[in-house]
C-alpha cells in the first residue's frame, strides 16, 4: 500500500472519530455540561416515587381520615374498574397512565442512545487499534521516503558536474561536426569547379600536331617525345604514344610504330586511342607484308564495337586485304 492511501485512510479515521464523538454524545441528556437540563427534564416529568411523597403530605393536612394512602373511599366504592386497570371516572388515574407511557417512551429512547453509544465506543476502540497498528508502518514508509530523497539528492549532486562536463563535450563535438561539414561542402563545391573547367591542351601537343598534318614527320615525333617527357596531362599521354606511331606508319618505320601501338593497348587498353590504335595495328601488319595477321588483329577490333568511324575504316581495309 502506496504511504499516500495509508495517510488518506487515517485522516478519514480521525474525522469520523472526532464527528462520532462531538455529535453522538451531544443528544444524550445526561452528556450536557449544566445540571439544569436534568433538573428541567425531572420536573415536566415526575416520576412516581415524588408523586407518592406530594400525596403523602396532602394526606398528612387532611386529618387522620386519610392517612392510609390506600384506604377505602366511600366516594370511590361505587365505581367499577376498567379493564384496562384503571377506575372509571377518575381523572387522576387517566393522566398517571399517560405519564407512565412517556416514562416508557423515554426509557426506550435512552437504551437506544447507550447502543448507539456503546456501539460508537467500540467502533473509536476498533479505529485506535487500526490507527495503532497503521502508526509504525506510515513511520517506516516515512523514513524510507526521506532516505530515498536523501539518495536521489545525494547522487543528483554528484552527478551535475559529470552532466556539465557532458554538455561540454557534446557541444564542442557539434562544433567539430559543423566545420568537418562545412569543410566538405566547400572541397564538394571545388571538385564541381575542376569538373566544369577542362583542362587545357599545351601548345607542344597543337605544335605537334600541326606537324604531323604538314606532313614533318620527323619534328612532329620530336615535339611528341619532349611533350611526353614535360610530364603532360594524363588524358593526353595515350595520345602522344599514338601519334608518335602514326608518323613511324608514315615513315614506314613499321617495326617501330607497332611497338607504339602496342604500348598504348597495353597501358590504355579504355582510353580514347585504344580502338584508333587495333585499327593502326592491323594497317601497319598489312603494309609489312604480314597480311594474315593483320586480319586477326583487324577482326579483333571489329569484336571490341568501335565507333562507327572506325568501324568503317576496319570493314574498308578488310574487304582491301581481302
Amino acid at each position: 500500500m502506496s504511504p499516500a492511501s495509508i495517510f488518506t485512510r487515517l485522516t478519514l479515521i480521525l474525522v469520523l472519530f472526532f464527528s462520532f464523538t462531538s455529535a453522538g454524545c451531544s443528544y444524550l441528556p445526561w452528556m450536557g455540561e449544566d445540571d439544569e437540563d436534568d433538573l428541567a427534564f425531572e420536573e415536566d416529568f415526575p416520576f412516581e416515587d415524588e408523586r407518592t411523597v406530594d400525596r403523602g403530605r396532602r394526606g398528612e393536612g387532611a386529618g387522620s381520615d386519610e392517612d392510609d394512602f390506600f384506604a377505602e373511599d366511600s366516594g370511590f366504592s361505587d365505581m367499577d374498574a376498567g379493564e384496562d386497570g384503571f377506575i372509571e371516572g377518575d381523572p387522576e388515574g387517566f393522566a398517571s397512565a399517560g405519564q407512565r407511557t412517556d416514562r416508557n417512551e423515554l426509557k426506550g429512547d435512552v437504551e437506544s442512545l447507550q447502543s448507539q453509544q456503546e456501539a460508537l465506543i467500540s467502533k473509536v476502540r476498533e479505529l485506535e487499534e487500526i490507527l495503532s497498528t497503521l502508526e509504525p508502518k506510515i513511520n517506516a514508509v516515512s523514513e524510507r521516503l526521506e532516505g530515498s530523497v536523501s539518495s536521489v539528492t545525494d547522487s543528483s549532486d554528484f552527478l551535475v558536474p559529470e552532466v556539465e562536463d557532458l554538455k561540454a563535450q557534446m557541444a564542442r563535438l557539434n562544433e567539430e561536426i559543423t566545420q568537418i561539414k562545412m569543410q566538405r561542402a566547400q572541397a564538394s563545391v571545388r571538385k564541381k569547379r575542376m569538373r566544369r573547367v577542362p583542362a587545357k591542351t599545351p601548345p607542344e601537343y597543337n605544335e605537334a600536331l600541326n606537324a604531323y598534318r604538314s606532313r614533318d614527320y620527323d619534328e612532329s615525333i620530336l615535339l611528341f617525345q619532349n611533350l611526353a617527357l614535360s610530364n603532360p596531362p594524363n588524358k593526353l599521354r595515350d595520345n602522344i604514344d599514338f601519334w608518335i606511331g602514326a608518323n613511324y606508319v608514315a615513315l614506314e618505320m613499321y617495326d617501330d610504330a607497332i611497338l607504339q601501338f602496342e604500348t598504348v593497348l597495353n597501358k590504355y587498353p579504355r582510353g580514347n586511342k585504344a580502338h584508333d590504335s587495333r585499327y593502326m595495328l592491323g594497317l601497319t601488319y598489312s603494309k609489312k607484308g604480314e597480311t594474315s595477321r593483320a586480319v586477326e588483329v583487324l577482326e579483333g577490333a571489329l569484336k571490341k564495337n568501335p565507333p562507327s568511324e572506325v568501324r568503317g575504316k576496319i570493314l574498308a581495309q578488310l574487304n582491301q586485304i581481302q
